[in-house]
């Protein structure tokens, strides 16, 4: 039997909008390319697999997983060898389909938490876009985002504590079109009810924190900026449930449950 680590690139269509890798495993037993999958990132992933219309007469694919934290799927697919010309190059996409997303469907939200406003205390910022706002925030994955009106090189400190799952901070590009979406950067969050707190159009080289750290309430991780699909600058926060949903969330200390555009907020506690 032939066992070793390979790194297969693999794009994988999270539904909350940006292509990763995972790490993989091949095994060589028998007649038979056993691929085995790892989730590398500090958050649960669902993958849904199925064989592509040319392989789903000789393949074998295990279709749904919910894979924690550097978990693995043992036999993701299984190839007879006699179909592969070169077991040291093997392209998943040439077998499969997949799509993934962040988050275990299983994990109870609790509704009842409330968020801290996302900068330092006795700040205070203008709500440029709130839930169902019409420019942008009208799709499943934005549509309980809120834009605080941000300026560039200001703090930006977590609403609520958790650790770091997704850091990219490499980008200096923004447009008006949603053609610039990957262009963001951003912090994201998971939370100890599953739940993921996204921070976007973070400055090029913005982020404070790095993937694994663990960050309490109230401390800064990132610098605001005006990268990806965006006019002005401005934090993008969106909360987000298994599935890519976004998800209502509110904020301890306000009146009122709904932050309201046009109005400003300041962090009193």
């Amino acid at each position: 039997m032939k066992h070793f680590l390979i790194t297969i690139l693999l794009l994988i269509s999270f539904q909350i909008g940006f292509g990763q890798t995972l790490e993989s495993q091949k095994r060589v037993e028998n007649d038979s390319v056993y691929i085995d999958f790892i989730n590398p990132f500090y958050v649960p992933i669902e993958m849904k697999l199925s064989a592509l219309d040319s392989t789903k007469a000789y393949i074998k694919v295990r279709q749904h997983a919910i894979l924690n934290y550097q978990d693995t799927l043992h036999g993701a697919f299984i190839i007879p060898k006699s179909m592969v010309k070169d077991t040291a190059k093997i392209k998943s996409s040439h077998y499969i389909n997949f799509k993934g997303s962040f988050g275990d469907p299983k994990s109870i939200v609790n509704s009842d938490y409330r968020y801290t406003l996302p900068y330092p205390k006795n700040k205070r910022y203008k709500i440029i876009q709130s839930f169902g706002g019409k420019f942008s925030h009208n799709k499943i994955p934005s549509k309980y985002a809120i834009d605080f009106g941000t300026k560039v090189g200001d703090t930006i400190t977590a609403s609520r504590g958790g650790i770091v799952f997704f850091v990219k901070e490499d980008s200096d590009e923004h447009c008006r079109t949603r053609k610039c979406i990957d262009k963001g950067n951003k912090v994201y969050i998971l939370h100890n009810d599953g739940t993921m707190a996204h921070y976007v159009h973070l400055k090029l080289n913005g982020a404070l924190v790095e993937v694994g750290d663990k960050v309490n309430v109230g401390e800064p991780i990132a610098i605001s900026g005006m990268t990806g699909f965006t006019t002005i600058p401005h934090l993008h926060l969106v909360v987000y449930k298994a599935n890519g949903v976004s998800i209502p969330f509110y904020f301890k200390g306000q009146k009122s449950k709904k932050l309201k555009q046009g109005k400003y907020y300041t962090r009193r506690e």
